[in-house]
């Protein structure tokens, strides 16, 4: 529950509504135990026929009775002291100090009885039974709904607390997901991010609301009704409670298998949300395909594993309730057992325990009673929550496992600061592997002098990609440096290295917005004139001219209002609008029209002259951009000329564009 507890801390900045929570929570108990001792009034009226001054006169009758007879067992020891032998002496001054301790008890309670009641009951209740039932109806009604009142307030500020905790939380952890290193992403997936920033977030949601609500009122009811239990009679109290630590052991053996169900359930939800992912991104490909038989039986899979999670923390949950009532039944039979035989014999001790300074009355042990039944109801109801705060706890947990952790793409204490890109890109023995002892790259080396295009090929796997990704820093290279103007990049702010790139992929990323803001996203400060020339150098206007909205056309979920090629075009004038020292075309325009292409690339060729220009491709046309081509193979360079020379004398990238040859 550590990383609960980070939660909560987290929670105080809210302290004044928690502090409303806690008033509250602690006028609730109060008020609890009000109602439940109107029983008291109810009983001596149904039953005894009496209004509370005739209650009152009775108990002050009974006690001055007890006192007189005390008196009297007083005088008589005192004389048997006189007259006994020496071995029953201290037996029997023992016997007397016990009795003169019990005379200064029955003396109090007359006393508190005379001063402290008969004023208030005098004054403020009727003489009459039926009308001092009617009274205690009144009270019970009044203070059940000023009750209602502060447990509605109680309510409304736990879930303030709780929902402003979890949108903090939420902020927090987007942001640090965001700021994750790469490979760190990759191996989460996105549906276990969707997983934490959803299903887990309801469940830190639930668990602070209960901690803030049920966890603070329910214990100070509890509190509440057993310190009026331990005013009667603290060693009674301590009696019926011997049962308490077995619970606690069982219900903690319940909470730790609760709480491996949990995480399974988690990890299955991740599962669900993955299928959906999958499916519905690829629906094109199930339905060509007809596999849609298949989606089902892997979404039934999943779907079942969950339930059957689902199902056992709720079988773990039900036998919390049958655990805290039968340990309840248990603590109030040893209560009526134990005060029966106290007050039936009128005795103040059991088994050698002092129980009470004077024997328990009638009603006063029917008060006990009522008590230790109103801590019971608390009780029941804290069991029943340990499932919502094992769930939050899990949640929690997994959440600071995922996020709180050392970025492996760290930020330098001091940063250099980085110019304007303008002398040279150099790769200095850079050796990367995603997995340990699969290489990527292979001690690699060259040089590019600021304002070169530099055509990178190769087939599937051979690291051209890979070269990029270590460019713009989403990983690090396991050994070499890379530098750009002779600064090694592990020096600079990521930020600010990338706000001198630009990357325009294959499978071009857009978001669900208009044509315009996809376009601006490169540059958000960017004018209307700037976000035109990029369109028209993207020939994005051949595209508008045929859209009802023209630029304020909305894309749609990941551009799907748009064809592939048209996709590209929009991430190309993305890039454009930048206006990046270092432009990465990664396969940029694969799905563009032989035509386009051709008049995308004359408007590209002005552009490219005043930065350094990297192009990952396949595709022969794109090679005439390039002022040098490096030829790639499993993770080497084989060869690094003009394209020319590389088409005379590289097998390898004669091979790659030979159809095109």
């Amino acid at each position: 529950m550590k990383a609960f507890f980070r939660v909560v801390f987290l929670s105080l900045r809210y302290k004044w509504t928690i502090a409303g929570a806690v008033f509250c929570a602690f006028m609730i108990s109060v008020l609890w135990s009000f109602s439940i001792s109107t029983v008291l009034p109810v009983v001596t009226v149904v039953i005894e026929g009496k209004s509370g001054h005739d209650w009152l006169e009775s108990e002050i009758e009974t006690s001055t009775n007890s006192r007189a007879n005390v008196e009297d067992k007083i005088t008589q020891l005192e004389l048997e002291i006189l007259e006994a032998d020496k071995d029953q002496v201290l037996k029997k001054r023992l016997e007397l100090d016990s009795l003169n301790r019990r005379m200064i008890a029955e003396e109090k309670r007359l006393e508190r009885y005379k001063a402290g009641y008969v004023p208030w009951v005098v004054s403020l209740t009727p003489d009459d039974p039926f009308q001092t039932l009617l009274l205690a109806m009144v009270f019970l009604l009044v203070i059940s709904i000023v009750k209602g009142f502060f447990l509605v307030g109680s309510a409304y500020l736990t879930a303030r607390v709780a929902s402003n905790t979890v949108m903090d939380l939420r902020r927090i952890y987007y942001r640090k997901a965001l700021e994750l290193d790469q490979l760190r992403i990759d191996r989460i997936g996105t549906s276990n991010m969707m997983t934490h920033l959803s299903h887990n977030m309801l469940m830190v949601s639930s668990g602070l609301r209960v901690f803030y609500g049920k966890c603070l009122r329910e214990p100070l009811k509890m509190v509440t009704c057993l310190a009026v239990a331990a005013w009667i009679s603290l060693p009674l109290l301590l009696i019926s409670l011997i049962v308490v630590p077995a619970g606690a052991i069982l219900i903690q053996s319940v909470s730790r298998r609760m709480k491996k169900s949990t995480q399974s359930e988690m990890e299955g939800m991740a599962d669900v949300f993955q299928t959906l992912i999958e499916t519905f991104k690829a629906i094109k490909t199930v339905r060509m395909f007809n596999r849609e038989r298949t989606e089902r039986r892997r979404f039934k899979s999943n779907a079942s594993t969950l339930y059957r999670m689902s199902l056992r923390i709720s079988l773990y949950d039900s036998l919390l309730r049958p655990i805290s009532e039968v340990l309840g039944i248990i603590s109030i039979a040893m209560a009526i057992v134990t005060g029966a035989y106290l007050v039936l014999y009128q005795q103040t001790t059991l088994m050698g325990i002092q129980i009470s300074e004077t024997p328990l009355q009638p009603s006063s042990l029917l008060l006990f009673y009522t008590m230790l039944a109103g801590a019971s109801d608390p009780a029941r109801k804290m069991s029943e929550i340990i499932n919502v705060l094992v769930r939050g706890g899990t949640a929690c947990e997994n959440l600071f496992k995922t996020y709180d952790v050392d970025a492996a793409i760290s930020i330098p204490e001091k940063p250099i600061p980085v110019p304007a890109h303008c002398e040279s890109i150099a790769f200095q023995d850079v050796l990367f592997a995603y997995k340990a002892r699969q290489p990527v790259l292979r001690k690699v080396n060259f040089e590019v002098p600021f304002g070169q295009t530099v055509a990178i090929v190769g087939g599937n796997g051979s690291g051209k990609s890979t070269l990029m990704n270590l460019l713009a820093r989403f990983y690090d290279p396991n050994r070499g440096n890379i530098l750009i103007d002779g600064v090694n990049i592990r020096d600079v702010h990521p930020k600010k290295l990338r706000r001198q790139m630009a990357w325009v992929t294959q499978d071009s990323v857009l978001f669900n917005g208009t044509l315009w803001e996809n376009i601006a996203y490169g540059n958000p400060n960017a004018t209307e004139d700037q976000i035109m020339e990029a369109a028209k150098v993207a020939r994005l206007n051949d595209v508008v001219e045929h859209l009802s909205d023209g630029y304020q056309t909305v894309v749609g979920d990941d551009g799907g209002h748009l064809s592939a090629g048209q996709r590209q075009r929009v991430a190309l004038a993305r890039a454009i609008v930048a206006d990046p020292k270092i432009l990465i075309l990664d396969e940029a325009t694969s799905q563009i029209d032989g035509q386009t292409e051709t008049l995308i690339h004359d408007e590209l060729v002005d552009f490219m002259k005043t930065r350094t220009t990297f192009i990952v491709t396949h595709r022969a046309s794109s090679l005439a951009l390039a002022d040098r081509v490096i030829v790639m193979h499993l993770g080497r360079i084989l060869s690094d000329s003009t394209v020319e020379e590389a088409s005379r004398n590289s097998r390898q990238f004669q091979h790659l564009f030979a159809k095109s040859a």
